[in-house]
């Protein structure tokens, strides 16, 4: 009996899988240029979490019930076997920032992201399927992560450095704005674009270059001068 398929999804991959094509379907190959994230901006993450544990939920927007971020989920989450929209089985895995357990009656739940990056109202549009993927996989858990059966909030906390405001001998004071961002639902958008995702990885023949790609035009670039 031949053993089901099953495609391993991270939410943060999916609001960009899509930019270049033939990228997506040679990674799936294992062909891949080396990403390198800076490990500063998960610095950041891990800082602006410690601070935020300690203060209420309001300060991120007053618009928020009150409530206590989760600090026992600090660990990876999964999601059980899903489907796409060919029937086709796939799991979700990533990390949270931020989980609050809002003080509600039933009890109700936030999924907050926090970037550091500059501020601009279209950030939620830009990482909307990675807070879907997030609600999703809480909704659908494997048996290591819980189950929240009413995500009552999706949203993005900005940081965006804007001034140096002091220096000592061994220290350096920053000022950030921030921006809360309230996110929306978009269960059927996420099915979808994992289904474009699947599809892709399942071409025989890998896609055209993508010349708006990075990547791909330095390879054509090769090949034109004859180094490949």
């Amino acid at each position: 009996m031949t053993q089901e398929m099953i495609f391993k999804v991270t939410p943060s991959g999916l609001d960009y899988a899509l930019k270049c094509k033939r990228c997506l379907w040679l990674s799936y190959k294992g062909i891949k240029l080396d990403a390198f994230f800076p490990p500063i901006f998960n610095s950041f993450d891990l800082i602006q979490k410690k601070f935020l544990i300690t203060q209420s939920v309001k300060l991120m927007s007053k618009a928020l019930p009150d409530g206590r971020i989760m600090n026992e989920l600090n660990g990876f989450i999964g999601s059980s076997i899903l489907k796409d929209n060919k029937g086709r089985s796939f799991v979700i895995n990533g990390k949270t920032d931020i989980v609050v357990e809002f003080k509600t009656n039933p009890k109700k739940y936030g999924i907050i992201d926090l970037k550091t990056t500059k501020i601009s109202p279209s950030k939620t549009e830009n990482y909307k399927l990675q807070l879907e993927s997030y609600a999703t996989i809480f909704e659908n858990p494997n048996s290591k992560t819980p189950k929240f059966s009413d995500i009552e909030e999706l949203g993005l906390y900005l940081f965006e450095p804007k001034e140096i405001t002091e220096i000592s001998k061994d220290s350096c004071s920053m000022r950030f704005e921030t921006l809360y961002l309230k996110g929306n639902r978009c269960h059927e958008d996420l099915i979808r674009r994992v289904t474009d995702i699947i599809d892709i990885c399942l071409m025989e023949k890998s896609p055209d270059y993508n010349l708006t790609c990075a990547s791909c035009k330095f390879v054509v670039s090769l090949k034109k001068e004859k180094y490949i």
